[in-house]
């Protein structure tokens, strides 16, 4: 039997039948090496395929139909990678090309993704950064309405991306090899809601719907003058706040979903980088929602440090991660 991690999350190939992922349909004649997940959520799936090549399937890979990594091996080489398939798919990479810095592909779902969570970050720092500098914001001529109207327009961004992220993981074809039959991809029928339980893809994208749907609401009543201190914080922050929680566990189930573990630090691959700026970005406006609650009452504290400022570094990060969604999609091709 292979060593398994500190984390109980591996199931080794036996006599009985192997634990699979639902939604993928794994040829019988591969035999099943080893599966891994976290708490309920399968992750990452390792076949040795009829010619001896080691098959490594995983779920981010799969929902943004970049295909599994395969790799030639040696017998002896085989078992090695199998206990530390980390390892193969860094090696693997550093075969690939070099990163892209933008590109059009608008016939992928993805890249439309990256697209639309980008303007919506964008409109978030654009409405956040002269908050917290008023000078900027008198220079500009922008009253607190414009900003918290730019926000807005970055909330309804933010929720049409979230649910395409939603589209994208219902519609993950089922075989593993259709990334390589573009037939197969083009005759599945497009599903427009679903429930797919307990599938990580599926989980991160509907808390992050959720969280983008509540947070319509706190960018909505902002635009809402004249309300009281506790009206304020029942309905802005608190939405706020719940939203942000939201954000926090996709953000986290992201970096599970990469790592396969329920924290690494991988500092090499895009996608965890892309997920970390996610929830750096999420705290930044959770931050801002907790302290938001205490700008107005009975007891008040400073704002710009725990709220303008967070707010404006969350939507930076926000920022960063989005845009390295197209540069990912852009490495489909070189694999």
């Amino acid at each position: 039997m292979l060593k398994a991690h500190k984390v109980d999350r591996v199931k080794v190939a036996s006599a009985e039948r192997p634990h699979l992922p639902s939604h993928v349909e794994f040829p019988t004649h591969w035999e099943h090496l080893r599966t891994e997940w976290v708490g309920p959520f399968i992750t990452r799936v390792l076949h040795r395929l009829p010619d001896g090549r080691l098959h490594i399937w995983s779920s981010r890979r799969h929902r943004k139909r970049r295909g599994a990594l395969v790799k030639d091996l040696a017998e002896h080489e085989l078992m090695t990678f199998v206990e530390n398939a980390e390892r193969a798919e860094r090696l693997i990479r550093e075969h690939s090309r070099g990163f892209k810095w933008w590109g059009w592909r608008t016939d992928h779902l993805s890249w439309w993704i990256g697209l639309v969570f980008i303007l919506g970050s964008i409109c978030f720092v654009l409405g956040t950064v002269p908050m917290a500098y008023s000078g900027l914001a008198q220079w500009l001529g922008w009253s607190m309405f414009a900003m918290n109207f730019i926000c807005f327009t970055g909330s309804v961004f933010f929720t049409v991306g979230s649910y395409m992220l939603l589209l994208e993981a219902l519609n993950a074809h089922a075989d593993p090899t259709a990334k390589h039959q573009p037939g197969l991809l083009r005759k599945k029928k497009w599903r427009w809601f679903g429930w797919d339980w307990p599938r990580i893809d599926f989980t991160i994208a509907t808390v992050q719907l959720v969280g983008a749907i509540v947070f319509n609401l706190n960018c909505g009543m902002s635009l809402v003058e004249g309300l009281s201190w506790w009206q304020s914080d029942l309905f802005v922050w608190t939405p706020s706040t719940v939203a942000s929680c939201c954000f926090v566990t996709a953000s986290y189930l992201g970096i599970v979903e990469v790592t396969h573990r329920r924290w690494s630090w991988l500092f090499w691959d895009m996608s965890w980088w892309i997920n970390f700026f996610s929830l750096l970005g999420s705290f930044g406006f959770l931050c801002s929602s907790v302290v938001g609650y205490f700008g107005q009452g009975p007891v008040q504290i400073h704002q710009w440090w725990g709220n303008m400022f967070a707010l404006m570094m969350g939507s930076w990060f926000f920022l960063f991660g989005t845009y390295l969604l197209v540069p990912e999609v852009l490495i489909e091709d070189r694999d």
